[in-house]
């Protein structure tokens, strides 16, 4: 026969992330692969509309996005393209919601971060059409330093759409929620106070601490600012748990606070009443303030911690440690951060694979829009390391800033040229006082916080404090949902996560916000869009 076989057209592909980096990625390797990508969305209600218009053979899904998550978005996307394939891809860890996935009608999944061959070939693999049950891929190890020829691992996770029972949905993940906390008048208030202890007439200097025996540790007695030696608070700054002293006195105006305790009350501020920042520990010390050795758990503002009461004579110390849930807390912290770190880590070793793979074909085009995506995830990645170690030392006590008169401007259009996409307004051209890389993560924060939850357009403007002449305030500005009122009195605290939000993060963002901006003498205020969406303010001191 001398007529040429038919080429058969390829299948045509829409890609559904919320990572435009990733995005970019799939396309090349899905275009070395010999299939057509005809559609991209960042979130589901987009991706929806691309297989609206475009009717793909193949659609691959991401779980986790804004706007609308990959299970709300797929029954919809399965009734406009019926006969077509959905590839799942799931998150580091997200086994049971790609199994719900694949329930409700998805063709497969794969996990981010598995080599870009790898992926193609469970593509390719599925798309073939002769497995009538749906496959999990499941990478044993992501090396994008193996050779291209070189397979991972795969085990088969056969499951039958016709005869597997519907899985049920899984329970909300505790991590979710926001942790427990915020001062409760409740609980405790029906405890009788003791009567009210006679308060010095003169201040003494204050008394080196005894530690409880728990703490096994034990401070030293030498005399505060003694020379060649370490006073009892000093050492006290670096303990790993609360240490507040009372004035024994009905108020029980606090009298000093370590860094820990200021964590946990939200103050360290001398002469502050007790019962105004945690009036169930109020009470609770009240009740028992004649006690040699009282112990009891209650809730702070930072959350749930164990607190142990010994006297000094005139004072009283309280000492704060961690409750259990604490470890809970921390746990989870820990895994929402792994799978933050694991998707910049993801789409690096993506591109290293690419390059390695066709980096002498690519045009220059190509091979700046790869540059680019290193230099955003490798921000991505400086980002949430220096807030894990700022959150460090604000535990430690050992948070540093260098304040300088800097103009806003400044340290703005270098945010904004780098890695976002938003307006910027200038109606006070006034410098600040402030810390210029403490600044920037401040904002950076800010503005990663707005393309997470949020919604377009964006938009950072400086202008004069209308409470403060003295003051800049600099306004992060979104047009998304807004903050639920309920969540709002926990936007602040350490790994706060909205219950329900589908975008992650480590839940330390607006924590370390808050804390920076204190240590400039300055504050972070919410408050919600005239026309809806978050107006978060950066306020800080003029330079004069």
């Amino acid at each position: 026969m001398n007529a040429l076989a038919a080429k058969p057209d390829p299948l045509r592909v829409v890609v559904i992330d919320d990572t435009a980096d990733l995005r970019e990625l799939l396309k090349i390797a899905l275009t070395r692969g010999g299939f057509q990508v005809v559609g991209e969305a960042g979130d589901g209600q987009q991706g929806i509309d691309m297989v609206r218009l475009h009717h793909p053979d193949v659609v691959l899904l991401d779980l986790a996005m804004p706007v609308m998550d990959g299970i709300e978005a797929l029954p919809q996307i399965r009734r406009l393209t019926p006969k077509g394939k959905i590839v799942v891809l799931s998150g580091f860890g997200a086994q049971h919601m790609s199994e719900r996935a694949v329930s409700a009608g998805a063709d497969g999944y794969v996990q981010k971060g598995a080599p870009l061959n790898t992926i193609l070939d469970y593509v390719r693999e599925v798309c073939e059409g002769t497995r009538t049950t749906a496959r999990s891929l499941s990478v044993v190890s992501a090396d994008s330093g193996r050779s291209s020829g070189a397979r991972s691992s795969l085990h088969a996770d056969k499951v039958d759409r016709q005869t597997r029972p519907r899985l049920a949905p899984p329970a909300a993940p505790a991590g979710s929620a926001a942790p427990a906390g915020g001062s409760s008048s409740s609980g405790a208030g029906a405890v009788p106070p003791a009567g009210p202890a006679t308060p010095p007439a003169t201040t003494p200097a204050p008394v080196a601490p005894i530690l409880p025996a728990a703490a096994g540790v034990r401070v030293p007695t030498a005399a505060v600012g003694a020379p060649g030696n370490v006073s009892a608070w000093e050492a006290l700054k670096v303990a790993p748990y609360g240490v507040v002293e009372l004035a024994d006195e009905p108020l029980f105006r606090v009298v000093h606070a370590n860094p820990m305790a200021a964590r946990l009350l939200g103050t360290d501020k001398a002469g502050t009443p007790l019962a105004m920042v945690a009036p169930e520990l109020a009470s609770l010390v009240s009740y028992h303030r004649l006690d040699s050795d009282a112990s009891f758990e209650t809730d702070v503002p930072g959350g749930r911690v164990r607190a142990t009461l010994r006297r000094t004579g005139w004072s009283v110390l309280v000492f704060l440690d961690s409750a259990a849930e604490d470890v809970g807390l921390l746990r989870r912290a820990i895994a929402t951060t792994a799978h933050e770190v694991r998707g910049p880590v993801a789409v690096l070793c993506g591109i290293a694979e690419t390059l390695a793979w066709d980096g002498d074909s690519m045009d220059d085009g190509q091979q700046e829009r790869l540059m680019s995506s290193v230099a955003r995830q490798a921000k991505i990645l400086d980002q949430i390391t220096a807030d894990l170690l700022t959150a460090a030392q604000i535990q430690r006590g050992t948070l540093r800033v260098d304040l300088q008169v800097i103009e806003p401007r400044s340290i703005v259009q270098g945010i904004v040229e780098s890695r976002f996409d938003v307006a910027v307004a200038y109606d006070d051209h006034r410098a600040v006082r402030a810390d210029p890389l403490r600044l920037e993560q401040m904002l950076t924060n800010l503005l990663s916080n707005a393309h997470k939850y949020g919604d377009a357009p964006y938009l950072v403007r400086v202008r004069p404090s209308a409470d403060n002449a003295e003051h800049v305030c600099i306004d992060v500005i979104d047009h998304g949902d807004g903050v639920p009122v309920e969540f709002r009195d926990h936007l602040f605290r350490e790994f706060a996560r909205a219950h329900g939000a589908v975008a992650t993060g480590t839940g330390l963002g607006l924590y370390v916000v808050r804390t920076l901006a204190h240590a400039q003498q300055g504050e972070v205020s919410y408050a919600p869009g005239e026309d809806g969406g978050s107006v978060f303010t950066v306020e800080l001191l003029a330079s004069e």
